[in-house]
């Protein structure tokens, strides 16, 4: 079932304050156990928070706790670190006990990366790389593309797994597949996209593939089988709140795919609600992967004249030729 990019958008940022939290607190907890070993470094940490806090008041013409100068503060300061250092060293203590242990250290567990202000200039933020492949993942659990589907991409498309007679056929089949989901990556695809074959012939894994490709350029994907859109229907029919919201992602997403239609009869209501889908994203020009096993005279019975003719005359149709890959690789396994 399609995830809204909004709430988890919001689940990241709950999810990296947690960790933020647990990450301080484990540090804290190690410098507790320190410090109640060494005391010392306990005086020290509060020592040099003090003298920070004078050093503020200076520039701020205030009264100070010690009445030191700028230059005697900093002096201090220095001499306490080194008796830091001497006392961490004596006890065989590795100074990043006292610091957090971030995930990632270069962003510190925000996600974005403030580089050094250039003059007067400060450079605004920006995302970390470890919040960019996040961000990525949850493309990925929005569109439904997880597990063994998301490791199924046009470089895993094994041709030889046809027959030879089929490959060149099928070759032609991966490359127009590859371009259509370079064409949805950039923005360019206008038109929508039906995969037709027997069992077994690599439809879904084609259809993920560009699912793949497509969210590797950072755009959403919504990926269903036909039972799923199905569940999904019935869930909405109960809930008109949760209906609205999740048929809005469904008009906005980059790209739906709609794989294995006519793996489940279909109610009227469920004819009603794929038809609308189909006809809005259509005429809106937002592109679709379709699969299926039916013929097209199969698909008028399953779904009707309405959506079969949508299926055959709005999209561009590609045939799927060979024998079942599932028996090529069983076949494969058992010679091994």
């Amino acid at each position: 079932m399609m995830l809204s990019l909004s709430a988890l958008a919001s689940e990241r940022v709950r999810r990296r304050e947690a960790r933020i939290r647990q990450l301080e607190r484990e540090r804290d907890e190690r410098e507790a156990a320190i410090f109640a070993r060494i005391p010392r470094l306990a005086e020290i940490k509060e020592l040099q928070s003090e003298i920070g806090l004078d050093v503020a008041r200076l520039y701020l013409h205030r009264p100070t706790r010690f009445g030191k100068s700028f230059e005697e503060l900093k002096e201090w300061s220095l001499q306490l670190s080194r008796e830091r250092e001497e006392l961490l060293r004596r006890h065989g203590i590795d100074p990043y006990e006292l610091e957090v242990h971030w995930d990632c250290p270069r962003c510190q567990n925000t996600g974005w990366v403030r580089e050094p202000a250039d003059g007067d200039t400060a450079a605004p933020p920006r995302k970390c790389a470890c919040l960019v492949q996040e961000e990525i993942d949850d493309l990925y659990r929005a569109a439904g593309l997880t597990g063994p589907l998301r490791e199924q991409t046009f470089e895993h498309f094994d041709i030889t797994v046809y027959p030879p007679e089929c490959r060149k056929h099928m070759e032609g089949v991966r490359d127009y597949c590859r371009r259509f989901a370079d064409a949805v990556a950039s923005g360019d695809a206008r038109s929508s996209l039906l995969l037709q074959g027997a069992v077994g012939l690599g439809k879904t894994f084609l259809a993920c593939a560009i699912g793949n490709r497509v969210i590797a350029a950072g755009k959403t994907v919504g990926y269903f089988t036909l039972p799923e859109f199905v569940e999904l229907v019935r869930a909405e029919k109960l809930d008109e709140e949760f209906r609205s919201s999740t048929m809005q992602q469904l008009l906005d997403a980059d790209l739906i795919i709609l794989d294995d239609l006519g793996a489940e009869k279909v109610t009227e209501f469920v004819a009603q609600e794929l038809f609308n889908l189909i006809n809005l994203r259509l005429n809106r020009q937002l592109p679709m992967v379709a699969s299926t096993n039916l013929r097209p005279s199969e698909l008028e019975d399953v779904y009707g004249e309405r959506i079969a003719s949508r299926l055959l005359f709005g999209f561009e149709a590609l045939t799927l030729q060979g024998e079942d890959v599932r028996k090529v690789l069983r076949l494969r396994s058992s010679e091994a």
